[in-house]
């Protein structure tokens, strides 16, 4: 299948569009993102929606204001309007103590959120794709992190808007193919090259070689990706469910009933532990944890400058250490 058939497919079947839709597009003027406005161009013809590009200028690079007319220009061509955002993440990162990626996230979602609510838009769609996604898989896995469920397709931002991923089942290379035939200008953003940043190195260096192992490896993370996202999406329901039976939150610490907890599945007993910890949250500290109450360790373990971990009779506290 190509680009449109699966883009087509994606938002039909899947209902991420429906009739009278008002979408803001995220459109940095890269490839993806090119992609993803004539897609949502062309499907606009076929179903009643409004459509609204919003660009960034992150006052990171200079050329991003010769990309921010770039997609200026390919949004008056298509008959889009189109609104040219700057943030300033350096700052952000500064002062919130995060990292320049993080900064330029919140940011954008915090102003898409803001346009949204201005504009009477429900929707705001990004240009991940399935090669995004295997990187933010494979990312997580080296970080130890335990989630296979990837990039969500949808995900609420705010009670009446949502962000949906429209081409996240679509591999890169479907795109490039897609772009060129239909000769669509982008920009190329030479950040992606470096090997600074982790998921470049991923991007670079790891995927082309599970590539060669299998050319079909992209597809198979993405299959993955749904897989443990439907199943997260129950067992998150269910822990949550029991969750409220065997913990209590109080001032300063949260309280772990023990008897209760130690009937669980141990799925359940994870997921609980991993929805409590106030901090590191990483498998490695769940594990402990959980290695912890299975010894009836009761010597106290601190899980960061703030807060310790203590077992008493049949009880667990994680409490918040103000000292």
């Amino acid at each position: 299948m190509k680009a449109w058939d699966i883009f087509y497919q994606n938002v039909s079947q899947n209902g991420f569009v429906m009739p009278g839709d008002k979408i803001i597009l995220a459109v940095s003027g890269g490839m993806d993102s090119v992609c993803m406005l004539h897609l949502f161009w062309r499907f606009a013809k076929k179903v009643k929606i409004a459509l609204l590009v919003v660009n960034f200028n992150h006052n990171l690079r200079k050329e991003s204001v010769k990309e921010a007319k770039a997609v200026k220009g390919l949004s008056v061509k298509f008959g889009m309007d189109c609104l040219l955002e700057k943030i300033n993440v350096r700052e952000y990162s500064k002062n919130h103590s995060v990292s320049v990626e993080t900064a330029g996230r919140n940011l954008r979602y915090w102003t898409l959120a803001k346009i949204a609510r201005k504009y009477g838009c429900n929707k705001v769609a990004t240009a991940h794709n399935a090669n995004d996604n295997a990187e933010t898989v494979l990312m997580w896995l080296l970080r130890g992190s335990g989630n296979f469920a990837g990039i969500p397709q949808e995900r609420a931002i705010d009670k009446d808007l949502a962000v949906i991923r429209p081409l996240l089942p679509i591999k890169r290379k479907l795109i490039e193919e897609y772009v060129k035939s239909h000769k669509l200008p982008f920009c190329i953003d030479i950040s992606n090259f470096s090997s600074v940043y982790v998921r470049n190195k991923i991007r670079l260096s790891l995927v082309p070689v599970l590539e060669k192992i299998n050319p079909m490896a992209i597809e198979h993370i993405f299959a993955l990706s749904c897989i443990q996202a439907r199943e997260t999406a129950y067992l998150e329901e269910v822990s949550i469910k029991f969750l409220k039976k065997c913990v209590k939150l109080q001032k300063n610490q949260i309280l772990l009933d023990l008897k209760a907890f130690l009937r669980y599945n141990k799925a359940i007993r994870f997921r609980i532990l991993k929805n409590i910890l106030p901090q590191k949250k990483y498998n490695s500290h769940i594990n402990l944890i959980m290695h912890r109450i299975l010894l009836s360790d009761v010597s106290v373990y601190r899980l960061s400058a703030e807060w310790i971990f203590k077992i008493k009779s049949d009880k667990a506290y994680f409490i918040r250490d103000e000292k």
